[in-house]
């Protein structure tokens, strides 16, 4: 009990799958000709992110573009762009 007597809850830890640094290569090789961007020119950064899915955003030459990502393992996911 936590001071004036009120019970204390912990939360149960959540579980976040998010893909490894292959999936990353790979955002960035499909957002490429979306960004008229070579490659190495294009950044990725985790947008929001909920367990085994959420936001990537690539970014490159002055250009942002955001991919809905869903994982079954760190190197198993699926990404589309967010319209």
């Amino acid at each position: 009990m936590a001071c004036g007597g009120a019970a204390v809850h912990e939360a149960e830890p959540t579980a976040t799958l998010v893909p490894d640094n292959f999936v990353l290569r790979d955002i960035r090789r499909d957002a490429a000709p979306y960004l008229h961007c070579q490659v190495p020119m294009i950044s990725v950064e985790l947008g929001p992110w909920a367990g085994p899915e959420g936001n990537i955003i690539a970014v490159g030459c002055g250009v942002q573009l955001t991919y809905y990502v869903r994982c079954q393992t760190r190197h198993l996911c699926r990404f589309t762009v967010s319209q």
